[in-house]
C-alpha cells in the first residue's frame, strides 16, 4: 500500500477512533467465515460479528480498500486465523489507530498440520506465506479450542458479558461436538477412503481428523496452476483406485474438476472449504454448519458410505 494512501487512510480511521462500546454492544470483525459465525454465536445480543472481506473473496490474495480500513477501526476485535493464511493484515493494520483495536489470531498455541502434510505422497507445494497449513476450521475439534479463545477475548472487553458468553460458548461447542460426532460416525463404513480434490489441499484437516486421504491437484495455495504433469498424475491415480468422483470448491471454477471426470468416466461434487460464502449462500443463510452437512453428504456419496 503506498505510503501517502496509508496516511490518507490513518487520518480517516483515526476520525472514527471512538470506543464502540460506548453503545454498550461489542463490534467484532473476522477474516473467515467459520471465525464470523462462532463470534457471533457467542455474542448472542451483546454485539455484532461481521466478516471484513466481501462474498466469494478469497482470503489468501484480497486486497482492501479504504472502506475495509475505516471498518477495521470502528470495531472491538478482529479475529484472524494466522498461520500466513491473511498475508495483507500486517500492511492493513498499519492504516489504524495504534491500540485502537484488539486482535485475536486463533492459531496461536494450537496444534497445526504442517504444510503439505492433509496430502500424503504429493509434492509440499506449502501455503504461500507460512509452513503450517492455516485451514484449521475443518477440525471441528479444534473449532471448539477456537471458540474458547473468542470467549476469553469478549469476556475481556465486556466483562459484564462474561457469563452469557459462556453460555453461548457451551451452547456452540455442544452443536460441534454433535456434528464431529456426525461425521465420525457417518463416514466408518465407506467403500473408499480416499477423496480427490481438484484444486487446492485445504481438506487436511477434516482427512486427518476422520481417518481419510486427500488428493488434491496442487498444494495449499490457491493461487497455484496445475501442470499438465499433475493433471495426468491425477487421472492415473483415479484409474488405478478406481475412483470416479472429483470433488471441488464452490470459491473456484468447476472446469478442472470437470475435466477429471469426464478423464476418468466420473461426476463432481461439491466439498465446501467454508472459508469465505459466496452471494448466494448469503442470500440464502447457508451457514457452515449448513456447509458440513453438505460435504458430510457429498462425502457419504463420493466414498460410498453406507
Amino acid at each position: 500500500m503506498p505510503i501517502i494512501r496509508r496516511a490518507a487512510l490513518l487520518v480517516l480511521a483515526a476520525a472514527l477512533a471512538g470506543p464502540a462500546l460506548a453503545a454498550g454492544r461489542v463490534t467484532v470483525l473476522t477474516s473467515v467465515f467459520p471465525l464470523q459465525e462462532f463470534a457471533a454465536a457467542v455474542l448472542g445480543d451483546r454485539g455484532e460479528s461481521g466478516l471484513l472481506l466481501p462474498p466469494g473473496a478469497s482470503v489468501h490474495n484480497w486486497q482492501p480498500r479504504p472502506g475495509d480500513v475505516l471498518k477495521l477501526a470502528s470495531a472491538d476485535l478482529f479475529i484472524s486465523v494466522g498461520a500466513g493464511l491473511e498475508p495483507w493484515l500486517e500492511d492493513v493494520l498499519k492504516s489504524v489507530p495504534p491500540g485502537r483495536l484488539r486482535l485475536l489470531e486463533v492459531s496461536r498455541g494450537l496444534a497445526l498440520l504442517p504444510a503439505g502434510a492433509g496430502d500424503p505422497g504429493e509434492e509440499a507445494q506449502g501455503h504461500a506465506h507460512g509452513a503450517s497449513d492455516p485451514h484449521l476450521w475443518l477440525d471441528f475439534g479444534l473449532d471448539r479450542a477456537v471458540v474458547e479463545k473468542i470467549v476469553a477475548a469478549l469476556s475481556e472487553i465486556d466483562p459484564a458479558g462474561a457469563a452469557s458468553f459462556r453460555r453461548n460458548a457451551d451452547a456452540l461447542e455442544d452443536r460441534l461436538k454433535l456434528l464431529d460426532a456426525r461425521f465420525s460416525e457417518a463416514l466408518k463404513g465407506c467403500a473408499g477412503r480416499t477423496f480427490v480434490v481438484a484444486g487446492h489441499a485445504a481438506f487436511g484437516y477434516l482427512a486427518k481428523r476422520y481417518g481419510l486421504v486427500q488428493k488434491a491437484l496442487y498444494g495449499l495455495s490457491p493461487d497455484a496452476q496445475p501442470r499438465p504433469r499433475q493433471m495426468m498424475d491425477v487421472v492415473d491415480f483415479c484409474r488405478r483406485e478406481g475412483l470416479r468422483t472429483v470433488f471441488f470448491e464452490t470459491s473456484v471454477p468447476p472446469d478442472l474438476a470437470r475435466t477429471l471426470a469426464a478423464e476418468i468416466g466420473g461426476r463432481v461434487l461439491v466439498l465446501h472449504a467454508g472459508h469465505s460464502p459466496t452471494r448466494d449462500q448469503v442470500m440464502n443463510r447457508v451457514g457452515f454448519f449448513d456447509m458440513m452437512e453438505q460435504n458430510l453428504r457429498n462425502l457419504r456419496e463420493g466414498l460410498g458410505c453406507r
